[in-house]
């Protein structure tokens, strides 16, 4: 039998091994050596070398990362298309937010779909052209989608091109369904719970190959992504388009919540940055100063 090395990326993980794709195959690994004991720190994402063949082979090692998400469990991810719906459920904005700042932190890019656009009209549809245009303004991709009737879908794909995508959002947003439309493959999920929440989401984590060389992960659904620990002043340079502004401020360490000369102030005015990422801002600037407090704890 010849003895083979390959080269592939993880496609999923499970406790006795995982599935790694090595060009137009897939093929079923286990574990060697240490990493039989350390499979879970084998991420969707890896580039991983296998040894063996013709059916039986094991990743013996994993190549070195540019980034890893920890919540959702992903590795060399390009981008994460943040999924959300304006009813059933309703989004709070500020969770939106919370992780497009986690995004920024750790350099990888950002994207917002706003999903379930079927479901919207009149005071919704309005949430939901205020929310685009938030998001358009502070220079991320948006794209308005239903997974029911295939609007924006081919917009959504564009975004997907030779990239390793995470959708990520709470659950019952329609991520699964998106993904099935897309790839054609049905994602394991449980129904909608009756208060609107996600009672169930996928089941474990996987990428899927799709489009032209990109790979679409769905994530289980998260109800809270923890902000990261960064000073208090240096948040703002976490949203976009307050980077540039904030230097402009009198203040050096200016919070842009009651300084006078506070550029970023009144660029909220001027309609340069829109009231619903400032208010997001504030609050998760609260959130910030406690965690900044309890850093040590």
């Amino acid at each position: 039998m010849r003895y083979l090395k390959l080269e592939g990326r993880v496609l999923s993980v499970r406790s006795d091994g995982c599935l790694v794709s090595v060009g137009a195959d897939v093929l079923r690994c286990g574990w060697r050596g240490r990493l039989r004991y350390e499979s879970q720190k084998v991420l969707a994402g890896d580039i991983v070398e296998i040894e063996g063949g013709p059916d039986v082979w094991v990743v013996s090692r994993v190549l070195p990362r540019k980034n890893a998400l920890t919540r959702p469990p992903f590795a060399n991810v390009d981008q994460v298309i943040v999924v959300f719906s304006v009813v059933e459920p309703e989004v709070d904005p500020v969770v939106v937010d919370r992780l497009l700042v986690v995004l920024e932190r750790e350099g990888i890019a950002g994207a917002v779909c706003v999903n379930k656009s079927d479901l919207y009209a009149g005071d919704t549809l309005d949430a939901a052209r205020r929310i685009i245009e938030a998001y358009k303004l502070a220079r991320y991709p948006v794209v308005l989608t239903s997974a029911v009737t295939g609007n924006g879908l081919d917009a959504l794909v564009g975004l997907l091109k030779a990239k390793v995508t995470v959708l990520a959002g709470p659950s019952g947003v329609g991520k699964s369904l998106l993904i099935s439309k897309l790839t054609g493959k049905q994602q394991a999920v449980g129904e909608l719970s009756r208060i609107g929440r996600g009672r169930h989401t996928t089941k474990w984590v996987s990428l899927i190959p799709v489009g032209d060389g990109g790979y679409l992960a769905d994530t289980p659904g998260f109800q809270k992504v923890d902000l990261v620990t960064v000073e208090p002043e240096k948040l703002s340079y976490l949203f976009r388009e307050m980077a540039e502004l904030a230097p402009l401020c009198r203040f050096p360490r200016c919070l842009h919540k009651t300084e006078p000369g506070c550029r970023v102030k009144e660029a909220v005015s001027e309609g340069a940055v829109a009231e619903l990422r400032y208010q997001n801002y504030l609050r998760l600037l609260d959130e910030c100063v406690e965690a900044w407090k309890n850093r040590y704890e």
